[in-house]
């Protein structure tokens, strides 16, 4: 017989089980911690017939798989299915209870009723393989008993039956003779006369009372009744009057009694002696509280621990004020360990914050079981380590693989994740995304702020983009202002959306610019990760170029790069989205919006917005003018729905468009809807004029020539009110088509404006072979000559070269009073930005509401 076997994951909990077992005097026992060795030493075992009494299985908190095989053995092989089986539990688990159900034999107790352990064990007679154990027979030889008595009768008879009783006597005849032995020697019990030659029975008790520690049961036996002999007895500390005329077998009752509560003593004191020698010798430190959580109880490696002397100043404190002092108890992980005290709850591995004797605050992990005596919770027990060099260790693992000021891993780290996606997927159809984020100007914003305020923006990009992530996904910081994220497991139709929100998101960090808040912005490169990414570092180099060409159309933009050879991804994409552009056109799923380009002269010196929440547009009127006509020019912005109240930004479908050729026809759309507007707002007051975006495919299309003629043609009295928008960025193939269509759309009456003018090396070139009637200087110069003298004597040249050749310029991003300003000062001629509001839809303007009125002295307009 193998007796006990235990399997509990937990050398603590199994070393409280063993107490509970020995409680109940079951002494035999095996504990097993491993789950894998448990399950062989059973197979072992039970083949061998060395079958255990009885098996005490700990179920893990959560419930977990690798302890399923035990389970399945203890069911399934015919002699484990014969062991009984106790199962101590956390909380109820579905599956366990049907488990228990099948099986039978087994008995559940919960984890916090732990200390009832042994009344569950079967009795030997329930096991048909183990014998009866016989009880124990009592014995008092433990119990040493001091008889005094004058009377040398008395004291052979009443020895002699003690001793028939098994109690080990000594004996004196005198008052004087047991004061003597009694103080020399240890007593448990002692026994005297009331009435000696030398005084009476209860001044020997007083004087055993006064200086023996620990003081012995005293009982007087006296032959008289008299009440006031018995209360000075009880009065000096004896526990018991016995009368010498009472039948034997009444003083033997009361002497067992005596006895047995003596044996119970030390039997207590046994066990306590027991308990502080384990506590005082195990590594961790362990203490008692109360159920008003004071402390009971608590080991030398506690006191320690805590930088204490001794436990005087602890014992009876409440654990609060001791370990917690001025610590904020509202501290989630405190407030767990202070609501474990109150309820009784159990508390594993928890890891939370003591303060020592000296205010040191120490990391701590604590476990907390609830204390049970007879199965009557008297508190809870608490055993805790020191885990401030793990703590170290942990913080130093941290820092080598996690940026410092935003916590997000660093370039090393996700290097390391991101070899190992890619390894992944070249055995699976599965698709990751991997986005090279890099912020806009950020040299720029440095300089116009400070290095601390640059760290804060910093740190609020990345809690932007860390609030998006799924679970699976990771983000890193690579450099300085370069974000890497890779998206696991996409969907290739909602890459595009999902790559734009987080681009969108880092334009919610804002920081100020002299008293004006600006916007960071973002370019983001998009590379997909397949089984036919050949590595990382090819991955990170394809991200990088998409994020550089996403700069060069302008910046604020998200570019997707696709292999050319990589035609079956590609189809998949292009599918999917060539079937939504359809959709959209068909139901009119796009919406325009408008910004205001505002003449310079018609903006007073010094103007300020006096509402930051609305469209406002300054406008310059001479004295006696009321009448005239008011020109505004806006431009037309595109927008595609996305589904759920939310918008796609072109610079996210406008490239996917012209990928699948449909771009021609969302053009022909929005020139269609401008014509219309127009049309319905030519009222006497104000006189419209738009400008409009077109795609360098468009400038190459014959057959949107074609078409953007016939629309035009419609209304004629409407082209002079047009203005086509052509970025200079954007290869133009064929400049002989570009002059081309723009010759031919410039006969019908409208006019044309080279867009980011100044980003490329062809912008002087395009100049010289397009006719553009305006120049709209790329806003990444206008935003920054503030502060940068190099962008400022490129906008100073820009718009003197435009003036020689009788062109009209447009300054972009003008986002503050300093930069309107500015542009003012480099005789820009127009300017845009959201410094008079942002886009609003076409379909709300009210210019009555937004035209802000100022009278020109001069009489100029």
């Amino acid at each position: 017989m193998a007796g006990i076997l235990i399997i509990e994951q937990s050398s603590t909990l199994s070393n409280l089980l063993i107490r509970a077992l020995h409680a109940g005097g079951h002494s035999t026992t095996t504990v097993i911690n491993q789950l894998d060795q448990a399950l062989t030493l059973l197979r072992e075992n039970v083949s061998s017939d060395s079958v255990y009494s009885t098996i005490v299985l700990g179920i893990p908190e959560p419930f977990a798989n690798p302890i399923k095989p035990i389970l399945g053995f203890l069911r399934n092989n015919p002699q484990a299915a014969e062991i009984p089986v106790i199962v101590l539990q956390h909380n109820p688990v579905h599956s366990l209870e049907a488990w228990m159900e099948q099986r039978g034999r087994c008995t559940t107790v919960p984890w916090k009723q732990f200390a009832t352990l042994h009344q569950h064990v079967p009795k030997p007679t329930d096991q048909g393989n183990q014998a009866i154990i016989p009880p124990r027979t009592p014995s008092f030889r433990d119990v040493k008993v001091l008889f005094v008595d004058d009377s040398q009768s008395a004291r052979y008879v009443y020895s002699r039956l003690l001793e028939s009783m098994g109690f080990p006597v000594t004996l004196a005849s005198d008052l004087t003779k047991a004061r003597a032995i009694a103080l020399a020697s240890h007593f448990d019990l002692v026994i005297v006369d009331y009435y000696l030659p030398d005084g009476t029975g209860d001044q020997l008790c007083a004087t055993l009372s006064e200086h023996k520690n620990p003081t012995p049961k005293m009982a007087i036996i006296t032959g008289t009744y008299k009440e006031e002999i018995i209360k000075n007895c009880l009065d000096a500390g004896a526990s018991d009057c016995i009368f010498k005329n009472e039948a034997k077998e009444l003083f033997i009752t009361r002497v067992s009694s005596l006895a047995r509560t003596i044996q119970t003593q030390q039997s207590v004191e046994a066990e306590r002696s027991r308990l502080e020698g384990i506590l005082g010798s195990v590594g961790d430190g362990v203490y008692g509280v109360d159920e008003q959580g004071r402390i009971s109880f608590i080991n030398p490696v506690a006191i320690t621990i805590l930088g204490y002397e001794s436990s005087q100043k602890l014992i009876g404190k409440t654990a609060c004020s001791i370990l917690h002092g001025d610590l904020d108890d509202s501290d989630p992980t405190i407030a767990a360990l202070l609501h474990s005290y109150r309820t009784g709850e159990t508390l594993n591995a928890h890891e939370t914050v003591f303060q020592t004797r000296d205010q040191v605050t120490l990391p701590i992990e604590c476990t907390v079981f609830p204390l049970s005596i007879e199965s009557a919770r008297e508190g809870s027990v608490v055993v805790f380590r020191d885990i401030s060099e793990r703590k170290t260790v942990e913080q130093l693992q941290w820092e080598l693989s996690h940026d410092g000021l935003t916590g997000l891993l660093n370039k090393r780290q996700f290097m390391t994740h991101l070899e190992e996606s890619v390894s992944a997927s070249q055995d699976s159809d599965t698709h990751h995304a991997l986005l090279w984020i890099d912020l806009d100007r950020f040299e720029e914003v440095v300089d116009s702020t400070s290095h601390a305020e640059a760290d804060r923006i910093i740190a609020d990009v990345a809690k932007k983009l860390s609030s998006g992530l799924r679970d699976r996904d990771m983000l890193a910081r690579f450099e300085a202002d370069t974000f890497i994220l890779l998206l696991s497991g996409i969907q290739l139709a909602n890459l595009f959306t999902v790559a734009e929100n987080y681009r969108t998101s880092v334009s919610e960090v804002t920081y100020l610019d002299n008293g004006d808040p600006r916007q960071i912005a973002a370019s983001v490169g998009v590379v997909i990760i397949a089984s036919t990414t050949t590595s990382a570092e090819y991955a990170m180099r394809q991200a990088s170029e998409a994020c550089e060409t996403a700069k060069k159309r302008g910046r604020d933009q998200t570019y997707l790069y696709l292999p050319d050879e990589d035609t079956q991804m590609a189809r998949k994409i292009e599918d999917g989205w060539s079937d939504r552009f359809k959709t959209a056109l068909r139901n009119n799923q796009f919406t325009m919006l408008i910004q205001p380009i505002v003449p310079l002269r018609d903006i007073p010196v010094n103007w300020k917005r006096d509402n930051p929440n609305q469209l406002q547009i300054p406008v310059v009127r001479g004295p006696g003018s009321s009448q005239q006509r008011i020109e505004l020019v806006f431009e037309a912005l595109i927008r595609m729905h996305g589904g759920d109240h939310d918008w796609i930004s072109p610079s996210v479908f406008v490239p996917l468009a012209e990928r699948v050729q449909m771009i021609q026809e969302i053009d022909l759309w929005v020139i269609r809807h401008a014509l219309k507007f127009l049309d319905n707002r030519n009222d006497a007051r104000y006189l419209i004029h738009l400008t409009l975006n077109l795609s360098n495919l468009t400038l190459q299309d014959p057959a949107s020539l074609e078409a953007i003629g016939e629309a035009i043609g419609e209304k004629p009295e409407l082209a002079s009110r047009l203005i086509f928008e052509i970025t200079e960025t954007a290869e133009i193939e064929s400049l002989h088509n570009a002059r081309r269509f723009i010759n031919e759309i410039k006969k019908l009456g409208c006019r044309f404006a080279l867009d980011d003018f100044g980003t490329g090396f062809s912008s002087f070139s395009h100049l010289k072979h397009l006719a553009v009637d305006f120049i709209k200087i790329d806003g990444m110069f206008v935003q920054s000559m503030v502060h940068n003298e190099v962008d400022r004597t490129m906008v100073n040249s820009i718009a003197n070269m435009a003036h020689s050749l009788g062109l009209k310029t447009i300054g972009e991003h003008v986002d503050s009073s300093m930069i309107l300003e500015a542009a003012r000062d480099s005789q820009i001629d127009y300017v845009q930005g959201n410094y008079f509001g942002q886009p609003i839809r076409m379909d709300q303007l009210n210019l009555d509401a937004v035209i802000n009125h100022s009278i020109n002295d001069s009489g100029g307009t």
